[in-house]
């Protein structure tokens, strides 16, 4: 008489089997970690989440790890919009870690302008105005990123006209920080000067 064996405990391990091998992406991760705490890093990755999520339902992406300098690779042509939302989930991720997530690098004289431009103003600027500081990483990241895409080209022209206006906005507010953060140098140092002044020690007058 044959032995009958019990086949659910081998389809439970291969349940789990499978289970244990599952790569989440990292739009999947998105939905499970607790986002940043810091002012300027809560903002962009508010930014990088929506524009994550603002693809829908897009599938698998092609690429399973991001370049830190550059999270699409921009010299290949098979890059579908499932790598896009993965790549702002990526910079949304890596800001929770808290590291610095720099904006996408430029391709050209232009737009290496452009950028620098928006570095500079963030150095300055970030700490005091985070909102309006990780829009404007926000919309040069959407434009360079959305560009390799090609159903994301009108996208692409939408975040470039944003970051017309996001751009000379942190420009001003970082001009109006480093005016406020130059008198402050000099007050303080007038002040040092004064106490120096003052702490010098005074002549002794002898009696007469």
């Amino acid at each position: 008489m044959a032995t009958k064996i019990d086949a659910r405990p081998l389809v439970v391990l291969c349940a789990v089997a499978v289970a244990g091998c599952v790569n989440f992406s990292p739009l999947d991760d998105l939905e499970t970690t607790p986002p940043p705490t810091t002012p300027f890093n809560l903002a962009l990755y508010k930014n990088y989440a929506f524009l994550a999520k603002s693809f829908g339902l897009v599938g698998e992406a092609q690429y399973s790890s991001f370049d830190r300098s550059a999270s699409i690779p921009l010299t290949e042509t098979e890059i579908t919009t499932a790598d896009l939302a993965n790549t702002y989930a990526d910079k949304a991720l890596r800001l929770t870690r808290d590291e610095l997530v720099d904006p996408e690098p430029s391709r050209d004289i232009k737009t290496h302008e452009l950028r620098d431009r928006l570095a500079r103003s963030l150095a300055i600027a970030r700490d005091v105005y985070p909102r309006d500081a990780a829009r404007a990483q926000a919309d040069w990241d959407c434009w360079r990123l959305n560009l390799t895409v090609h159903s994301q080209l009108q996208a692409a022209e939408r975040c470039r006209q944003s970051l017309e206006v996001s751009l000379p906005r942190i420009e001003a507010e970082a001009t109006v920080v480093a005016a406020e953060k130059a008198k402050e140098d000099e007050a303080k140092k007038k002040a040092a000067a004064e106490q120096g002044k003052g702490g010098a020690p005074s002549e002794i007058s002898e009696n007469p």
